[in-house]
Parts: structure tokens; C-alpha cells; sequence
């Protein structure tokens, strides 16, 4: 059903949809002859050295940082259980222990001059990070010579954002065998927004953490091995069969790389906003709802729906 102003019940304008659809086609068509008569490829807080103490640990501290906390019962055989799921054996247990322990397990003063952050996992997620990114840059490098710098970057942002790692963590059945503060614990009955992303936060952590702990337990190669073998394809088939990074930027990109201006114009009205998405200037769609971002994202999973629908031959790459 159509309204008077062209919209349909969803509030996305489809001809006018339709109008940015047809130009976008007809100029890759052109752009894909040009390429075949040039025969060319198509470029597709702060720490200083004086924050350092000079107080010497006790050796029990570093190698028996569980010994520091209450563990629950069991936790050992659910961490052999891991091990046996993944096919991959730590060497020295400490590092998958501290890997899955989040710092809000223990308070910042638990050991005196030991940070809780390295007792549990928030330096390791910090190491992991960087080893994560690191495997994945050399994965799309090798993979897409013809992508650019920013596509690249695109690519790893949606391999490795929170939403998709957290899902690799509950593939690797991490959720269970993490150990939080009490506070942290209570809420993983919620379903507030606030409980929901926090969740999320922490079991994609973990597995940056669990990237470290391999890296410190067996070294570099290790952990790339365990990064492709264990972590990568997971990420890849998350990311390649659902829209699980943003949509809004998805959108965005989609359409800027074939020269279209994007425009969300927005108005509130008490607790109700009111968003309006143009393409080239053209009334694209327009939605009603109490948080702006949420609305933003339904637009644009709405629109991209629909432009896969309807113009399947359309490829973004």
C-alpha cells in the first residue's frame, strides 16, 4: 500500500529508491566496459618510567595468581573440557585461567603492587587485540590485492568488531567458563540494553584474552595458527552470511562508493524522533521511534533488504 506521499507502509519511498538503484546500475555497466576495453584491474593513560615501583613480587603471586580468588567448583574440568572442545592443549594452565578471568573478579588492591589487570585478563585482551589484528590484516592483504586501504579496513572492522566476536567466543563455548565479579554475575539475567552490551563486551574479550594466553603459553606462530584455525573462519562465516556490522555503515558505504550523497535528517518531539533518509537528495524512507540510533539502523537494514531483493545484480565489491 502506497501512500499520498509515495511511501509505503514501511515508510520507505520505492520509487524514488528505485530512481538511485537504475543510476547506480547504469553507471557500473559503463564502468564495466571501460574496464574491459582498458583490460586494466580495478583497484577495488598516560605511563611514564616513573609510575614503575621497584618493589620486588613474591614468585606465588605471578605463578599462582588463582590461589588470589575463590574459584567455583568445577572451574578446572570445565577448562580441560575447552581445551579437549577446541583440540588444543595449553601448556601451562595459568595463561587460559588468567585469559578467562575478568578483572571484575578481584579488586584493584587484592595484591599489593600487582594490578588486578594482569592477574586477569584486561592486558591480555590488550595483547590479543593487537595479535588479532595483526592476523587479519595479513589474512585480507593476501586475499584481496585489489582492495584499497580502506576497504581493507572496512573488511577487518567487520571480522573482528565486538558483535562478531562475541559470537566466535560462544562457538568456543567461552560464556560459561568465564569468571566475574558478583556484580558483573547478577547480570546476566538482565536483558536491558546496558546488560546486553556489557555481555557482549566481555565474551568478546575473552577472546582477544584466549589469543594472548596462547601467545604467552606456546609463542607468536601459535597463535597465528590458533587465530586462523580457530578464531578466523568462524569470524569470516559470521560476517559473510548475516549483516552482523552496522548496517548504517554498510549502507553508507555501499553508496558512497558509487558517488551518492547519504543524509539522515532527524527531529524529536518529546521522547518520539523522527528520521528521514535521503539519497541524492531524494526521500529514501522515514520511521518513527524513542531511540535515534535503533531507527537508523532499521532504516538501513530495511533499504539494504530491499535493494538485494529487488537488484540482486547490484555488487557493491
Amino acid at each position: 500500500m502506497e501512500c499520498v506521499d509515495g511511501t509505503d507502509d514501511a515508510g520507505l519511498h520505492r520509487a524514488n529508491l528505485e530512481v538511485i538503484a537504475q543510476k547506480i546500475l547504469h553507471e557500473m555497466t559503463l564502468a564495466a566496459e571501460k574496464a574491459h576495453v582498458n583490460n586494466a584491474p580495478q583497484l577495488k593513560k598516560n605511563v611514564s618510567v616513573h609510575d614503575m615501583h621497584k618493589i620486588p613480587l613474591d614468585t606465588k603471586q605471578i605463578l599462582e595468581p588463582a590461589s588470589n580468588a575463590s574459584l567455583p567448583t568445577g572451574w578446572s574440568d570445565t577448562l580441560e573440557a575447552l581445551q579437549a572442545h577446541w583440540d588444543w592443549t595449553f601448556e601451562d594452565i595459568i595463561h587460559l585461567e588468567c585469559a578467562l578471568t575478568h578483572f571484575s573478579r578481584f579488586r584493584s588492591n587484592t595484591i599489593i603492587h600487582f594490578p588486578s589487570n594482569r592477574i586477569a585478563n584486561r592486558s591480555l585482551e590488550w595483547l590479543g587485540d593487537s595479535i588479532l589484528n595483526t592476523c587479519v590484516a595479513i589474512y585480507l592483504f593476501q586475499s584481496y590485492p585489489l582492495t584499497q586501504e580502506g576497504q581493507l579496513t572496512q573488511l577487518r572492522s567487520a571480522l573482528i568488531n565486538n558483535s562478531i566476536l562475541s559470537q566466535v567466543s560462544t562457538h568456543l563455548n567461552l560464556p560459561p567458563a568465564i569468571l566475574t565479579g558478583s556484580r558483573v554475575a547478577q547480570s546476566e539475567e538482565e536483558e536491558t540494553d546496558a546488560a546486553i552490551s556489557m555481555r557482549q563486551t566481555i565474551y568478546a574479550s575473552a577472546v582477544e584474552s584466549l589469543i594472548g594466553a596462547v601467545f604467552l603459553d606456546q609463542g607468536m606462530p601459535r597463535a597465528m595458527e590458533f587465530v586462523n584455525t580457530r578464531v578466523l573462519p568462524v569470524a569470516i562465516d559470521l560476517a559473510t552470511n548475516s549483516r552482523n556490522w552496522d548496517p548504517v555503515s554498510e549502507l553508507q558505504r555501499r553508496l558512497t562508493s558509487q558517488k551518492r550523497s547519504v543524509r539522515y535528517d532527524r527531529s524529536k518531539d518529546e521522547l518520539v524522533h523522527d528520521v528521514t533518509l535521503y539519497v541524492d537528495n531524494k526521500l529514501i524512507m522515514r520511521e518513527t521511534g524513542a531511540n535515534f540510533k535503533d531507527i537508523q539502523r532499521s532504516i538501513a537494514n530495511h533499504v539494504l533488504d530491499v535493494l538485494e531483493e529487488t537488484h540482486p545484480e547490484l555488487k557493491f565489491d
